[in-house]
């Protein structure tokens, strides 16, 4: 773990790397949350390319080795924030330590953003308001010119989506078929079910509450860019209804028809490739995506490769895993009677 003492010094020698001088740094805190990372918050001034700057930056790096609980590249996330600040309401990336060389993990620091979390906002001002807010975010995400992308991005081996997805769980239901065997039946359910295609877009991969804050105007930020690729923009709904599942709320469901509608509108995609029925086919991929991640993680935990987490979240992630596999159940059998809820 990272000596905070030491931190203001190396976060002073990493703008001195990137150009900047007359630099001052003061009250480093590690922050709470981002439950793999290093984090912290920050307030600093310098002079960069004839202008003076100041205000407050968070720190995100890496953690010790073995103790991740995804393994995720530092350059690639920077690189995905610089693409897409001037199109999403998030903050921007400032300066990179590719390799850690000088922070001592490979970091990055970006913008600190006075957005509140989402769940307290809601607590107080209701959710009315943020299914349009969400249609709009994820329709400005899902628009992104894919030229405007890092080369770095994970992008479609077949050139289809889908068929990529199908194929990888028909391979971890050959993998893991004795422990989790509706991995082999939600595969082969993927692929007679499939929805048509829509040109592939920027896809968060986290897409959730938990990754939003709200800013001043009731206008939702998206933060955490280090699981993105380039796939079908859907993902990311079925993921964020997923998530919901177990963790709500679910803005889309708090008015599901004002959301597709707008989100529509915002893409440009047809009511054939975004209704109610295409939603349970993401949402159906979604959770088995969340099934498979908790169960990796625990594998990994139980081998001794990752030590990465707390009792506390082991307690949550284990809770978290109940409610998304009973609703990966229910979901699948709506889906297979043709019911959509």
């Amino acid at each position: 773990m990272q000596d905070p003492t030491v931190m203001p010094e190396k976060i002073v020698a990493l703008l001195e790397a990137n150009g900047a001088s007359d630099i001052s740094v003061s009250g480093y805190e590690p922050m709470t949350g981002g439950y793999s990372r290093l984090m912290a918050r920050f307030e600093a001034s310098f002079s960069i390319d004839g202008n003076q700057e100041s205000g407050s930056y968070v720190l995100r790096g890496d953690p010790p080795e073995g103790q991740a609980i995804i393994e995720t590249n530092r350059s690639q996330e920077f690189a995905v924030i610089q693409a897409v600040s001037p199109y999403l309401n998030t903050p921007a990336a400032r300066f990179l330590d590719a390799d850690g060389a000088i922070i001592g993990t490979p970091a990055l620091i970006i913008d600190f953003t006075e957005a509140e979390s989402t769940l307290p906002w809601i607590e107080r001002n209701g959710a009315s308001t943020l299914p349009l807010k969400l249609a709009e975010l994820s329709g400005a995400m899902h628009t992104i010119p894919v030229e405007k992308l890092p080369e770095i991005l994970t992008r479609p081996v077949s050139g289809d989506p889908l068929t990529d997805q199908i194929l990888m769980w028909k391979q971890t239901a050959t993998n893991h078929v004795e422990h989790l065997p509706i991995f082999r039946y939600v595969a082969t359910w993927l692929d007679k079910n499939r929805p048509p295609p829509v040109p592939v877009s920027l896809v968060h991969h986290d897409f959730s509450t938990a990754n939003m804050m709200v800013d001043e105007n009731g206008d939702l930020v998206v933060i955490d860019f280090e699981l993105a690729t380039v796939s079908d923009p859907r993902e990311d709904l079925g993921y964020f209804k997923a998530y919901a599942q177990a963790a709500p709320p679910d803005l889309i469901d708090e008015n599901p028809e004002m959301f597709l509608s707008r989100y529509r509108e915002v893409t440009g995609f047809t009511e054939e490739q975004v209704n109610p029925i295409v939603m349970t086919y993401f949402l159906v991929l979604g959770v088995i995506g969340v099934v498979s991640q908790i169960s990796n993680s625990g594998s990994a935990m139980a081998k001794g490769e990752t030590s990465s987490t707390g009792i506390a979240f082991n307690l949550d992630n284990l809770l978290f895993g109940q409610a998304a596999w009973m609703s990966a159940t229910e979901a699948l059998e709506a889906a297979l009677d043709g019911e959509v809820k």
